[in-house]
């Protein structure tokens, strides 16, 4: 691993982005930061999840201002930003997608807001599709009731209603409101934040990650909110678990994780029961999914047949070999 070091002296804002094989989004992201951030005292931190792509060259030829961070391997969202978070000087520390693209000022109000208001540990924004349509931005904390209602549809038909929506699809979003949690893409920490409750969990390589620290957040004092008043294009581009014909292997691999991750948020933060009950729902709505293409054919039926069996394999196999004892949890 080798890094530039920072100059030891207090800063208002460290944003940290970690990259991996995104040479190009990476440079606009970096492009954005340096042009509005030029009048507010920034470090920026850059870690490079051992990208192939000349990523972390690219960076030390083009942004000198930069502090890189080379990782001899890909360590993921929680593992990436706790190596610079470690290091971070300024009052507050943005955590940045590489594919966030920040505008005129975002920084400064954000900023701002969190002056204002000092219960607020962590800020979220409006995140917009390129066209500016918004992106979920304000969101619920996980329960396997909130899991349900996702999965079956019921979330879509009643998304008016407090009790039977998700993500605050009720809400206008125009004023700040304190909320469960606010993605990754543009993640506004309080300093005392980390000093308090620590980093990220590394054992999150990818999902539920800023879902835990936003809830280890609220359980020591602080609010998350969302913010409607500054916005960012943030690309996304999730890599999909299905082609036409049949799931791909780093599909499988997507899912794997998130079953892991969802069981271990589960069994950090509340209990066993809540393991299980978030298994049994989608066991339950993933084998009606088969019965109902097993009965009615149609020309996707074999793929979503294999994608509910795929699933419900990954689910009984991460309850019989992952241990979710106690003992595990730090």
């Amino acid at each position: 691993m080798q890094e530039k070091l920072p100059n030891q002296s207090n800063k208002l804002l460290s944003i940290v982005i970690v990259s991996f094989n995104t040479l190009n989004i990476t440079r606009e992201c970096l492009k954005r930061v340096r042009e509005h951030g030029k009048n507010i005292d920034i470090e920026t931190y850059v870690v490079d999840n051992d990208s192939k792509d000349g990523s972390a060259e690219m960076i030390e030829e083009e942004f000198p201002e930069v502090i890189l961070i080379r990782s001899n391997k890909n360590l993921g969202f929680a593992g990436g930003n706790n190596l610079a978070l470690r290091k971070c000087i300024g009052r507050y520390i943005l955590l940045l997608n590489s594919d966030a693209y920040i505008s005129q000022n975002v920084l400064e109000s954000t900023m701002f807001f969190m002056n204002d208001h000092p219960e607020t540990g962590i800020l979220g924004v409006k995140l917009t599709n390129e066209d500016g349509s918004m992106q979920p931005s304000a969101r619920i904390l996980p329960t396997p009731f909130q899991k349900f209602i996702t999965m079956s549809g019921i979330a879509s038909v009643f998304k008016k209603s407090k009790i039977l929506s998700i993500d605050y699809t009720w809400w206008d979003h125009s004023k700040p409101k304190n909320v469960g949690w606010v993605p990754g893409a543009y993640f506004l920490i309080r300093k005392e934040v980390t000093e308090r409750i620590g980093f990220l969990d590394e054992r999150y390589f990818l999902y539920f990650e800023e879902i835990d620290f936003c809830l280890q957040t609220q359980r020591a004092g602080w609010k998350v909110t969302f913010f409607p008043d500054a916005s960012v294009v943030h690309l996304g581009g999730q890599s999909s678990i299905t082609t036409k014909k049949q799931i791909t292997n780093k599909g499988k691999q997507l899912i794997n994780l998130r079953i892991k991750n969802e069981f271990r948020y589960y069994r950090k933060n509340f209990t066993l029961g809540k393991v299980l009950n978030a298994a049994f729902v989608e066991v339950f709505l993933k084998s009606v999914v088969w019965i109902k293409n097993f009965i009615i054919r149609k020309a996707d039926s074999e793929l979503k047949k294999e994608e509910a069996a795929i699933i419900i394999g990954l689910i009984f196999s991460t309850l019989k070999n992952d241990r979710f004892g106690k003992e595990t949890i730090p």
